[in-house]
């Protein structure tokens, strides 16, 4: 298994891939799209994206990925690990003289409160990656960096400390997109994407209306900017069941004239939310 994701070394999204699969041939690239076009172009077999942070909400580099009306990946698998910010840097660095922290705008987000209470002065830098932050603190004194503990050791940098989360309860949700579709386990949840046909009072309760009758549960639902006209939307819906279940075929087929565009992002394994 060849598996694509965000890197460097040392990024929460390799850990989730070492989660998913321990054995896999992982893939670091530069970018989210980068990884994904790896899987579009054969070079990778998956590629493990974060798609929803439990502080931050949707990641939106990959709901971007996802709104392509031509994207020829879809939703494999989903991965929930913990996540641990830790606050890392050159060794013997004062807090005091610290004037930058690097990290990816979601790890910066996530430990707000606990850097001003730290590092009042400091400057929050956005990376590419956690890792990316990490490596950039090697060659940077008076900054610090967030990030994936597993990181640091190959640096030889100092863990000051171990998870500064502003939640400690902090997890994040990762997909696997891949070419090949997943067949029914008896316990999955369905992604869906779509627009809407009209701008009119209830339009998204009609949509929505055919899974609601059928009581099938709704477990998340987003709504993302089309980019193409102020006040248009994508609507990403998770729903509970598999897309070649009955239930489930009848209600996208009677909600799909409803709007303008429908897509099924794919049906994969629910995950088990008690082991993470």
């Amino acid at each position: 298994m060849r598996i694509s994701h965000l890197g460097p070394t040392g990024t929460h999204t390799e850990s989730a891939a070492i989660e998913y699969d321990p054995n896999a041939q992982l893939m670091p690239y530069p970018t989210v799209k980068d990884a994904v076009h790896a899987v579009e172009r054969d070079e990778a077999d998956l590629a493990i994206c974060a798609i929803e942070n439990a502080l931050e909400g949707a990641v939106i580099e990959t709901l971007v990925i996802l709104q392509n009306e031509i994207l020829s990946v879809n939703i494999s698998a989903e991965i929930v690990i913990p996540i641990k910010h830790a606050l890392i840097g050159i060794p013997n660095q004062s807090f005091t003289n610290i004037t930058t922290v690097h990290s990816h705008p979601q790890a910066l987000a996530q430990c707000r409160d606990n850097l001003m209470a730290l590092v009042p002065n400091a400057k929050p830098v956005a990376a590419l990656s956690t890792a990316a932050a990490i490596e950039s603190t090697t060659r940077n004194p008076n900054t610090l960096a967030i990030g994936n503990i597993r990181a640091a050791k190959p640096q030889s940098l100092h863990v000051y400390n171990p998870d500064i989360s502003d939640n400690k309860n902090n997890q994040t949700r990762f997909i696997a997109l891949g070419k090949n579709l997943v067949p029914p386990t008896g316990d999955d949840k369905t992604s869906l994407i779509f627009t809407m046909a009209h701008d009119l009072p209830g339009s998204l309760v009609d949509v929505l209306s055919p899974f609601a009758k059928r009581k099938i549960n709704l477990s998340r639902i987003e709504s993302r900017p089309t980019r193409q006209q102020l006040g248009t939307y994508y609507f990403f819906v998770d729903i509970h069941g598999h897309q070649d279940d009955t239930l489930i075929a009848d209600a996208i087929k009677e909600a799909q004239p409803k709007t303008q565009w429908l897509n099924i992002l794919g049906s994969y394994p629910r995950w088990n939310y008690i082991k993470s």
